[in-house]
């Protein structure tokens, strides 16, 4: 039967009490520095998600130099070539079946043609035996107004019409006359999706827009991106390729992606912009995974 004491009731409750505010004590003691350390988790986690943007960053400045050692190892070709007396005659036949061998050895270029001074297509490696007018291409008229040893036009090509980076050598007399302009084409399209699989980023998506903002080659899954030969001024895209740097945008699907434009003064000379970009959820995944694994190891302590 209970007791009818009140201070034998109050003896027996004093252990309970006593347990309670043991707990509360030890609760209080122990969840302080959880807290804290919780907090260096998070502020751990966020220095890794830094460390992944920079990452992606660093790799599409990695894409763009291997671009811009394609453009330099185009260069040497050219030199070489200029020095061919082949190119120099009047037998397109001849010149035409010449470059075709050279292409072959070279398959990163779609076409190798020559341009004579009127602007005509001469020969070419396709064979195509077409006649040409190329004076109202840029690299025409900038070769035709100045001694540049070399020019780069991004263009759609109007022999293949693929989306090529045009590499282009006046070659000159001693005296500076014009002799011919050589031309090679390095297919932009190859590049890309080249540089999309040797980047061994998940599901990252690259694309290259020249300086007006059309879109010359895109590579990986850039579904709702604007399509192949059309503009991304004034889209977000368009703005942080005239700007730089590294954002984060709305993908098609809703989710965010973290873009970062190639910091390339070479590429940015060729009239390119590249822009590398990967889901953010891919991005920051293992960051992510290791913070609910801290988290949760912490939770059950």
């Amino acid at each position: 039967l209970p007791s009818a004491n009140p201070a034998a009731r109050s003896a027996e409750g004093s252990p309970v009490s006593l347990r309670a505010r043991l707990l509360l004590l030890v609760l209080v003691a122990t969840l302080l520095p959880a807290l804290l350390l919780g907090w260096r988790f998070v502020r751990a986690d966020q220095t890794e998600v830094a460390k992944a943007v920079r990452s992606l960053a660093q790799s599409a400045n990695n894409l763009a130099g291997d671009i811009d050692h394609r453009i330099q190892g185009t260069a040497q070709l050219h030199f070489g070539l200029a020095h061919s007396r082949v190119l120099d005659s009047d037998d397109r036949v001849a010149c035409s079946a010449y470059l075709s061998q050279v292409r072959e050895a070279y398959p990163q270029y779609t076409g190798i043609i020559t341009v004579r001074p009127s602007g005509a297509l001469h020969c070419d490696s396709l064979r195509s035996g077409r006649d040409l007018d190329l004076r109202d291409r840029g690299y025409y008229r900038q070769a035709m107004a100045s001694a540049a040893p070399l020019i780069l036009e991004p263009v759609f090509g109007r022999l293949t019409g693929n989306s090529v980076l045009q590499v282009v050598h006046p070659a000159r007399q001693p005296d500076g006359r014009l002799r011919f302009l050589l031309v090679a084409s390095l297919n932009l399209k190859k590049l890309v999706d080249e540089a999309q699989r040797t980047s061994l980023l998940a599901e990252s998506a690259l694309l290259l827009l020249d300086a007006q903002g059309t879109v010359m080659a895109a590579a990986g899954p850039v579904a709702g991106l604007p399509a192949l030969g059309s503009s991304a001024t004034g889209t977000p895209l368009g703005g942080l390729a005239g700007g730089g740097g590294v954002s984060e945008l709305a993908g098609a699907d809703g989710l965010p992606w973290v873009w970062a434009v190639a910091a390339s003064p070479a590429l940015q000379q060729a009239g390119l912009r590249l822009l590398l970009g990967q889901p953010r959820h891919v991005l920051v995944a293992a960051s992510a995974q290791r913070l609910r694994q801290e988290l949760t190891v912490l939770a059950l302590a």
